[in-house]
């Protein structure tokens, strides 16, 4: 299910106006579009922006390349700030005009709450840069550059650094939670606080968790909401007043706090795009993590929740919340159990094929991610040893020669190698959903560090299709 486009335009239409009571030169333009038609919607709506003292230089934006890139794109984001100065009657009392980009993707919302949510999160961007622009040129008397913004052709970017972009979220967040409670929108800070958690502990394309961190605030916003909001709420300004909540809160929150929450929400993340369901990803985060704040925040996360973590002492695969010497030595001690499992079914030459069908579900698992055990180029040969077996009398000593040449071949490509493909095979996954296996012979050709694991996946290819 997806949002009205009527009723999502309503919804913007109202934010728009609450900021310009309280901002009454700031105009941010939300773009509404479908799944693949923002260039369609931006080439209808552009002819809106000769009426803004400040559009024409959104037709005119300095980084066209960049531009049009965001334009091919789907997520709902802020884009920039177009500014002009006008001079007002006879050359005095000069007038700035700003008008904030925004694009609005309804199809990516399962109810108007949520579209809502993320409208007065984007308006906060917003928000946040004009202040940021307003500040700078009162106080900079120097001429000093900006340090979190551009200022290119009368067009104002964020320039944030990572950990800058997740505190400006986190803010978003509050500030959205902040004004829908002041309008009497109770129920709007519960359910923004269960979709960011439940989109940290499950795949979802696109949402970069880790950028994210509205999780940690939530019990200081509780009790912001239960013993001071009341007050906020019989005042008329309601984005002025949850500006002022939101930058206050936001203070307290140190760049460690995001951190903590990177620690948490990465690993888990991980496992989420590996198949592992929210019960198994907290248990693991409680259980196995040597991470102190990953562990208090997996308890926060399942009592708000209402999670039962599961009981996890190990598992058997990567398990991104414990240390790389564990993982490597249950990545050897995988690949030698398969071996011995594997050499036991050997009776004769033409069981190769058994070694195909591993290899085969290896690499198969391996587009998933699933990293742990994956010993391809250590088969590879084996395979090809037994099936050149001239008679079955000469397997037993080709079984052993076997069994040394694979525990040299385990060790020649690290774990640390394997543990590095998992995070690039992650982060693609998370961009596009899925991967294929000629997408995953690019990704490793590309990168010097993963040359035998492309080397390995590219004969393991040529065998496959010489056999079939």
């Amino acid at each position: 299910m997806t949002v009205d486009p009527k009723t999502a335009r309503h919804e913007c239409n109202v934010i728009k106006r609450l900021v310009l009571r309280c901002y009454p030169r700031l105009h941010i333009h939300y773009i509404l579009h479908g799944e693949n038609e923002r260039e369609k919607s931006f080439a209808i709506e552009s002819r809106q922006f000769t009426l803004h003292p400040a559009g024409k230089y959104i037709l005119e934006h300095p980084d066209k390349k960049h531009f049009q890139a965001i334009l091919k794109r789907n997520r709902s984001r802020f884009v920039c700030i177009t500014r002009q100065d006008s001079l007002g009657f006879l050359g005095f009392f000069q007038q700035k005009y700003y008008l904030a980009l925004c694009f609005m993707n309804y199809d990516r919302f399962d109810s108007i709450e949520t579209f809502r949510n993320h409208a007065y999160h984007i308006a906060w961007h917003a928000i946040a840069l004009h202040d940021d622009y307003e500040e700078y040129i009162s106080t900079n008397k120097e001429g000093a550059p900006p340090f979190n913004f551009k200022d290119e052709n009368n067009v104002l970017t964020p320039s944030l650094s990572l950990l800058d972009y997740s505190h400006r979220n986190l803010l978003g967040d509050i500030f959205s939670a902040c004004i829908q409670t002041v309008q009497g929108r109770k129920e709007a800070f519960s359910l923004l606080a269960k979709h960011r958690i439940t989109h940290t502990l499950q795949p979802t394309t696109g949402f970069r968790a880790e950028y994210f961190p509205f999780p940690m605030c939530l019990d200081t916003l509780e009790y912001v909401f239960k013993n001071n909001i009341s007050q906020e709420k019989a005042k008329k300004h309601p984005v002025l007043s949850s500006t002022k909540i939101t930058k206050n809160i936001g203070t307290t929150y140190e760049p460690t706090s995001i951190e903590q929450w990177r620690s948490f929400s990465t690993p888990v993340q991980q496992m989420a795009w590996t198949g592992y369901d929210a019960q198994t990803i907290l248990g693991t985060a409680l259980y196995t993590s040597e991470n102190t704040y990953a562990q208090s925040i997996s308890d926060m996360v399942a009592e708000r929740m209402s999670i039962n973590p599961k009981v996890v002492t190990t598992i058997q695969d990567f398990n991104p919340f414990t240390t790389q010497d564990v993982n490597a030595r249950m990545h050897r001690k995988l690949c030698l159990d398969l071996l011995y499992n594997l050499l036991a079914h050997i009776i004769t030459p033409d069981d190769y094929e058994i070694v195909s069908g591993v290899i085969e579900k290896q690499n198969m698992a391996l587009i998933e991610g699933k990293v742990m055990g994956w010993c391809i180029p250590a088969l590879t040969p084996i395979k090809e040893l037994i099936r050149e077996c001239p008679n079955k009398d000469m397997l037993p000593d080709l079984l052993t020669q076997a069994m040394k040449m694979f525990d040299k071949e385990i060790d020649d490509i690290p774990w640390e190698t394997l543990e590095y493909l998992s995070r690039l095979i992650f982060l693609h996954r998370r961009k596009n959903r899925s991967i294929t296996m000629e997408e995953l012979l690019e990704i490793t050709a590309e990168d010097e560090e993963l040359s035998s694991i492309h080397y390995s996946l590219n004969i393991a290819q040529k065998l496959r299709k010489n056999t079939y």
